[in-house]
């Protein structure tokens, strides 16, 4: 046992200060050659000792010192380990504000990730959910907007003016490939997909979001001129 714990500490050394790691990843790479139940066990008395810290199901990073003793993982480092390398992507109030659309801040940071191998994880004050696709630069963009479109009744203190130039920005380079590719992948309500549509037809923008929408429904969202002065 002893062999094995010396082992799983050189490993881990490798593992930057304060950077995120799943363990199920670690054991796969590195230390599948060490029955399970051992690897977790060693990990279990590290965390007891110091040298490691338990965050989350499956979730461990090894914490920076100081001269105050251990560093705690801060809410960025968080989520960059679930953002890093296009894995995921902010929304919710933290995406709304840094959009502009307003000053308010959320409770809680939301992301959305393309490698999280449950359905929801929430690590501190950070919710996590699975989503189903690539994401590139023609895909984030369209799910920014949509998160946006889908929930801009609720946020407080929202912007309209802000949201009409966004909406102006986001029309001149819509990519109806992409969108069509993230409704395929992710659903959104049909209110949604008529607001956006809207916004396209109002900026002159060639879309096929008709598809996704009924002829015979009517939906309850807003008109241009909460957005724009001219309209």
């Amino acid at each position: 046992m002893s062999s094995y714990a010396n082992y799983i500490a050189h490993v881990l050394e490798q593992q930057p200060p304060n950077t995120l790691f799943e363990a199920s990843e670690v054991y796969k790479l590195s230390c599948c050659m060490i029955p399970e139940t051992a690897y977790y066990k060693i990990l279990a008395r590290m965390c007891k000792k110091g040298t490691l810290v338990h965050l989350a199901k499956g979730l461990y990073y090894r914490p920076r010192a100081s001269r105050f003793g251990a560093v705690p993982v801060s809410e960025e480092e968080i989520i960059e380990h679930y953002t890093a390398n296009g894995r995921g992507m902010v929304i919710g109030y933290r995406l709304y504000n840094q959009k502009g659309l307003t000053t308010q801040v959320g409770t809680s940071v939301e992301i959305l990730c393309s490698a999280l191998s449950e359905q929801k994880k929430t690590v501190c004050n950070v919710c996590v959910r699975n989503i189903n696709l690539d994401l590139t630069q023609e895909t984030i963009p369209v799910v920014e907007t949509l998160e946006i479109l889908q929930n801009y009744k609720k946020i407080e203190d929202a912007n309209n003016a802000v949201l009409g130039a966004y909406m102006e920005k986001f029309a001149a380079m819509y990519s109806d490939a992409a969108t069509v590719y993230v409704l395929k992948n992710r659903k959104y309500k049909k209110s949604t997909i008529a607001f956006l549509e809207r916004f396209l037809d109002f900026h002159e923008a060639k879309n096929t979001l008709k598809e996704y929408l009924s002829s015979l429904s009517s939906y309850d969202i807003p008109g241009m001129g909460e957005f724009y002065e001219f309209a």
